[in-house]
């Protein structure tokens, strides 16, 4: 009988444009490609995996087939997808997938979706949908990001220095923030997204200012407020566009202006200048992509629905648009590939435990998420940049 693997080669290798640069096991047990001896393995489990990559061609298929388990990685998934993406970009000709749609069960109906990815409903940024995408990623266990993050539960990127773990890395990144904004005894700050409360509670409890911290999230409220007991630090459940009880001193926001949509970008900004004190400073930090705008299929399908990144420069034109002056931007991209590396090894270790919690699918959405997530850093994809403001007396 011919395996699988006789029937697809020649298509495959089209696909790629060449041998494919991993090994790929089809679900007879036969195999193609990856003669280099060191190649990891990309197993089709079934044909419900080739018929994901099918019906939805490129990242968001392959994410589908992962999540699902119909698709595995054998070996490291970074170094998987790092020679994945270092094949050359191909559009597939009709014949080569017809060779593929013909192979045994793959020709069928869509596959079902994953219950992991995310299912909103309404138009994008209303209030109500901005709380079920922040829910949908942020309130799915506190313990879980215990788990994976330092103590300080920051989940932003650090800043390291040699010697440093990430518990001081996240622990100088904000000190960073502190400074930028010249924080004083007696000073009242705002954080717009502020997490389970890293800065909050690190702001005052080590620079003695009191710090307003909103979220959309109530698992991160619960969690925030517990750890604030005894600090002049109020965590409210409230939207960033309801907030009334300006000016502030100064103003953070840490990795949250990627969800308010390319829309919403000048409201968001005007909000913040609207709310800080003349003279006051501000510090965003915010990822951004420069060649294609947007979040990306698995990001916006899985992890942060509706997230928009932006190059730098439109981001602080806008900000420039609101009334703020740019005093100074910095990138910290490089920072995160090694903070994404310190969450891949603590879930790794912990892989049980985080199944216990999350189940399989999300987990593997996780490793896929990180995995993919350090890529885009390491690769110049993406970047985070600190950006700090001044709004003009």
């Amino acid at each position: 009988m011919t395996t699988i693997a006789a029937r697809a080669g020649h298509s495959i290798d089209a696909l790629f444009g060449g041998r494919p640069p991993v090994t790929i096991r089809f679900w007879d047990g036969s195999t193609h490609g990856g003669e280099d001896g060191a190649a990891p393995t990309l197993e089709l489990r079934s044909p419900i995996a080739a018929r994901h990559l099918l019906w939805s061609p490129g990242e968001l298929g392959l994410a589908r087939a992962y999540v699902s388990g119909h698709l595995r990685f054998d070996g490291d998934l970074t170094q998987t997808l790092r020679r994945v993406r270092a094949a050359p970009a191909v559009r597939p000709r009709p014949r080569d997938l017809l060779a593929l749609i013909r192979l045994p069960g793959v020709l069928g109906p869509r596959p079902k979706t994953p219950a992991a990815e995310a299912r909103l409903r309404g138009r994008s940024h209303t209030r109500g949908r901005d709380r079920a995408a922040i829910a949908h990623h942020y309130d799915l266990s506190n313990a879980f990001y215990q788990l994976i993050l330092d103590d300080s539960m920051a989940y932003s990127c650090a800043v390291f220095e040699p010697g440093d773990d990430l518990e001081r890395a996240q622990r100088r990144k904000l000190d960073q923030i502190c400074d930028h904004l010249r924080l004083r005894p007696g000073m009242r700050v705002l954080d717009v997204g502020c997490g389970w409360g890293s800065l909050a509670l690190h702001a005052a409890g080590r620079r003695g200012v009191a710090v307003v911290g909103v979220t959309l999230s109530a698992a991160q409220r619960r969690f925030a407020l517990d750890r604030a007991a005894g600090l002049p630090v109020d965590i409210r459940a409230q939207d960033y566009r309801d907030l009334d009880d300006g000016p502030y001193d100064a103003i953070c926001s840490i990795e949250m202006g990627e969800h308010v949509g390319r829309a919403g970008y000048p409201g968001y900004a005007a909000a913040l200048h609207r709310l800080l004190r003349p003279g006051g400073r501000a510090l965003i930090q915010q990822m951004a992509r420069e060649n294609r705008p947007g979040g990306g299929p698995f990001i916006e399908r899985y992890i942060a629905p509706d997230m928009h990144m932006r190059p730098l420069a439109q981001t602080t034109t806008m900000l420039a648009a609101a009334g703020f002056t740019v005093e100074g931007t910095s990138s910290l991209g490089h920072h995160y590939v090694r903070t994404v590396q310190a969450w891949q090894e603590r879930l790794q270790a912990r892989l049980p435990e985080a199944r216990a919690l999350i189940g399989d699918e999300r987990t593997r959405v996780w490793q896929l998420y990180l995995a993919g997530g350090m890529l885009a850093f390491e690769q110049g994809r993406m970047d985070v940049h600190q950006i700090v403001l001044r709004r003009d007396r």
